[in-house]
């Protein structure tokens, strides 16, 4: 995930609980009278000639537009523009007071000459999600001084932000959102610090370069702060936090942003708290305690330090938490029973995962990978995985064996328990687990035969399981549909032996078809899937997985007899690893299907044949490597 994406991600899922309020600014656009006011003739004139500089798009992303401008017409019974779609009225004047247009498929430029700023009485204007084409946001837009909401977000503004906007002193809500840094403003003092009612204030991509100014502690009427990916450097203002009405603050990819959390006063109403890929740094306060509203906490890639204080049992409202890669050390916070993500990698937490954390009665992602956890994997985390989607514990100390119990209903579509101490075997009852995508358990100790039945997971895209102490011959499948959505199966460094059965691969659909080009990846319900594999002999982390990689690697193991002429199927593989084991016969005359392959690697086996002349041009003309 590109950084833009990434961050766009995080601000929809963590503004999204906002959405409730934000409609509340709306509500009046969606109410029906049975007696509507009659417009103004000059406000209809101005709303027709503002609809007639635009082109109205008609392409498929406009198939979901919410507001059909099209459908303003002066004919007919239509001439009351008061019953336009996306148009309110004063019920008692008659004069156009909310303009909601978000999301209508408009193209073309506004200007101050621009029929829109003659609807004096304006208070809601909505333009979010449009494409004006890179025009400039107009300075007249302060001309319009009954303001009270205005969102101008993702609809291809650019320049400088007019100053003008200084001027709208009524307005609550304010949202400016460039997707590509295409809109600054050269102070941020000054065009806000006259909004004395504001309430609501998101830019996100705004590039404004400067420090925070302490002017916004002042603005006591505000709710919520989003300042995302805006370029913002320096001390943030310890004084913002204790604005007597914040709700939720978002700073999230301000990388040179630094600050600490202060001492939180009692009863604070602040509710989410986003701070994640800023340079925030020191310990949790205990005051933290006082928090008793939050549901979010993000301090995500930071540079927090310290431990988690007692006094954060005191968060009882927390549904998200996200901890990731700081320095923080110690026990486990214990979470709330509300909890659903719970994010803490990339740590250094120590000692044994709390049976507390069974407690938690609706949990969605579970990640407490690469940190220094003992102990066992405790066995009601079976249970969770009812509401569980992700369960990451990689790269810990875990020992025993995983739990035995994984009952039907589990929701589970990603289980990465790699690089720990597990033992023992693999329960079956993980079949129930029948929207699992990914099951990476590489690197411990299990000793176990084959579980091919595992092949009944049906969208089962990633199975690792290198590394391990499995054993005995791969048995063929016992149902007509084995693996038909793997992409990446990795068996090296086990003690499989025996034959590899030509029914085995008979149904590995997703690796017979080639897949499409493009920068797509495999993506679980928060996170894009990694893997480490092996590719031209050199260890690879793919910290993001392209759609289309397919990969086998089966080597260090004890496979004997001959390769079988099927594999030569599978036409979109790209890398095929059975090295070191003790295949006999011949490369199969099938592998010249293999138009995708980038390595195969068939060395320190018993082959004694040459390869294939008809697979050799292919695999030079490609640059492929040959073992």
């Amino acid at each position: 995930m590109d950084i833009y994406s990434y961050h766009h991600f995080i601000f929809m899922r963590l503004l999204f609980p906002l959405i409730p309020c934000l409609l509340l600014f709306l509500l009046p656009l969606s109410l029906s009278y049975n007696l509507l006011p009659l417009c103004h003739q000059q406000e209809r004139v101005a709303l027709m000639q503002f609809k007639d500089s635009f082109i109205i798009q008609n392409n498929s992303y406009c198939e979901y537009s919410t507001t059909e401008v099209a459908s303003w017409k002066i004919d007919g019974n239509n001439t009351n523009c008061c019953a336009w779609d996306g148009v309110e009225c004063n019920q008692d004047t008659g004069h156009v007071i909310a303009l909601n247009l978000w999301f209508s498929c408009l193209y073309g430029s506004i200007t101050s000459n621009s029929s829109l700023f003659l609807l004096l009485y304006l208070q809601n204007l909505t333009l979010a999600n449009n494409d004006f084409n890179h025009s400039q946001i107009p300075s007249k837009i302060g001309n319009l001084s009954s303001l009270t909401y205005l969102d101008l977000s993702d609809s291809q503004f650019s320049g400088q932000i007019p100053s003008e906007i200084q001027y709208l002193s009524k307005l609550s809500y304010l949202r400016l959102h460039s997707s590509f840094d295409d809109l600054y403003t050269e102070s941020l003092t000054s065009l806000v610090q006259n909004l004395t009612n504001l309430k609501s204030l998101f830019f996100y991509g705004i590039n404004i370069s400067s420090t925070v100014p302490e002017s916004l502690a002042n603005l006591s009427s505000l709710q919520i702060l989003s300042l995302i990916d805006c370029g913002l450097y320096g001390q943030f203002p310890s004084r913002i936090f204790h604005l007597p009405h914040l709700q939720g603050l978002y700073l999230l990819a301000n990388e040179d942003l630094t600050g600490h959390l202060p001492e939180f006063h009692t009863n604070s109403p602040l509710k989410y708290l986003i701070l994640d890929d800023t340079n925030f740094s020191g310990n949790l306060p205990a005051s933290i305690g006082n928090l008793n509203s939050l549901t979010y906490f993000y301090i995500q890639n930071c540079n927090f330090s310290g431990t988690i204080p007692n006094s954060f049992s005191n968060l009882t409202q927390l549904t998200s938490l996200g901890l990731r890669n700081n320095m923080i050390h110690g026990s486990l916070p214990i979470p709330p029973p509300s909890l659903g993500i719970y994010l803490v990698s990339n740590n250094s937490f120590t000692g044994r995962i709390s049976p507390f954390i069974c407690n938690m009665s609706s949990p969605e992602v579970l990640d407490l990978s690469h940190n220094y956890l003992s102990g066992l994997i405790h066995p009601c985390m079976g249970n969770l995985s009812q509401s569980l989607t992700t369960l990451v514990l990689r790269s810990n100390n875990l020992g025993n064996t995983i739990p035995k119990t994984w009952p039907k209903g589990c929701s589970l579509k990603m289980i990465d328990l790699s690089q720990n101490q597990l033992q023992g075997h693999l329960p079956r009852s993980l079949a129930n687990c029948t929207e699992l995508e990914y099951l990476r358990v590489s690197s411990n100790q299990f000793s176990d035969t084959s579980p091919f039945w595992l092949g009944t997971l049906q969208h089962l895209k990633i199975l690792d399981l290198h590394s391990n102490g499995f054993y005995g011959a791969i048995r063929s499948p016992e149902t007509n549909y084995t693996f038909p959505n793997l992409c990446i199966i990795d068996l090296s460094h086990n003690h499989f032996s025996g034959n590899l059965p030509a029914g085995y691969f008979a149904q590995w659909d997703a690796m017979k078809s080639i897949g499409a080009k493009g920068l797509h990846y495999m993506q679980g319900y928060w996170d894009y899937y990694s893997i480490i594999i092996t590719i031209k002999g050199v260890e690879l982390e793919y910290k993001k997985i392209q759609d289309d990689l397919r990969v086998i690697d089966f080597s260090c193991n004890r496979f004997e007899g001959d390769i079988p002429e099927i594999l030569g199927n599978l036409e979109g593989l790209h890398a095929l690893n059975l090295s070191n084991n003790d295949f006999t016969s011949h490369i199969p005359s099938s592998f010249a299907n293999l138009t995708q392959l980038e390595s195969l690697d068939l060395s320190r086996n018993k082959l004694f044949r040459k390869i294939p002349p008809e697979f050799l041009p292919q695999m030079l003309s490609r640059n492929s490597q040959v073992i």
